[in-house]
């Protein structure tokens, strides 16, 4: 089967107007505040002529030479999703700006450290045009350009990294499989890698609830939003459907700092390991901590014999 049969073959269902969902529209505009220049929804092409929407912030006293770090989701870059409506959190938010959506990089402390940070609205998402599709290939293709598009800027030094929990890290593995000249390095936190085995079929029993689930999440959209309860019951076997959503780990080189936990069990644990243990970086290390988004009572961090080359350091790097 073709990828173009495997696209033909794909159920979608009508996305739910972002105007419907509080979306405050995609109009762009620049201000600076809190020691960053920001500028909301600029517009970056993707490779079939249609837009992204992404917010842009940066130091507003640095203008050039600067590393980029990306965060990419459906859910969002206006802050859809936000830590407060998570009970049981454990980091405070007086810790997190009001900048950082949730699973994101917070921008205010990444701009303090001499980077610019990108939070985009996914392929299709609110007021990026196209569909939404659940980390398959278009997305990924989508992904890359934009960091094409980022290391490529007069303010950029060149190197893009990637960061982000959750779905901020599943499109992490596919796009870092791709190869993109620009992207420099990620830091992937709970992300699985095979979405068919490792979550809607983990240990060979179908789940159900999930996709349902997300669904809502997920369809804010101009365009149309993929139908996972209805694919899985389309395509119950890892067929090429499902293979075209589980990039190839081994193709992963660049430097990559992985955290799993073992809270998100049927979810990401599984996934995230494999992540770690199939890449053929070089430089690598893992995190993996005793339950999801930052509670740390019990963590283990491991080192690589193979030519690991990051640190324990809690000081901000910039990528060199």
């Amino acid at each position: 089967m073709t990828q173009q049969a495997v696209n033909n073959d794909v159920a979608f269902l009508p996305g739910n107007p972002p105007e419907n969902a509080g979306w405050p529209g995609g109009e762009y505009s620049q201000t600076v505040a809190d020691g960053m220049q920001i500028d909301y929804n600029v517009r970056v092409p993707m490779r079939d002529g249609k837009n992204l929407l992404v917010d842009l912030y940066r130091p507003a006293e640095t203008t050039t030479d600067l590393p980029v770090i990306v965060a990419w989701a459906p859910y969002g870059k206006h802050g859809a999703l936000s830590f407060a409506g998570w009970p049981g959190h454990d980091v405070g938010l007086d810790q997190l700006s009001k900048y950082a959506a949730f699973e994101t990089p917070d921008p205010l402390f990444w701009t303090r450290n001499g980077y610019a940070v990108i939070m985009a609205d996914a392929r299709g998402a609110w007021g990026s045009e196209g569909d939404v599709t659940m980390c398959g290939p278009e997305e990924a293709d989508a992904c890359c350009d934009l960091i094409e598009w980022a290391g490529e800027q007069d303010w950029s030094n060149g190197k893009v990294g990637m960061a982000g929990v959750s779905w901020y890290a599943v499109i992490q593995w596919a796009v870092a499989a791709r190869r993109p000249a620009h992207l420099a390095a990620i830091n992937p936190w709970e992300g699985w890698t095979d979405l068919y085995k490792e979550v809607l079929t983990h240990g060979g029993i179908p789940e159900t609830q999930f996709g349902a689930a997300l669904g809502p999440l997920i369809a804010n959209t101009h365009g149309r939003v993929e139908d996972i309860p209805t694919n899985s019951m389309n395509h119950p076997f890892y067929d090429e459907y499902w293979q075209s959503k589980a990039p190839d780990l081994s193709a992963i080189e660049l430097p990559t700092y992985v955290v799993a936990s073992w809270s998100d069990h049927g979810l990401h644990t599984r996934g995230t390991l494999e992540g770690f243990r199939r890449i053929a970086s070089k430089q690598s290390g893992w995190k993996c901590t005793a339950a999801r988004s930052g509670r740390t009572s019990t963590t283990r961090t491991a080192w690589p014999a193979k030519g690991n080359s990051l640190t324990t350091s809690s000081r901000v790097k910039r990528i060199p």
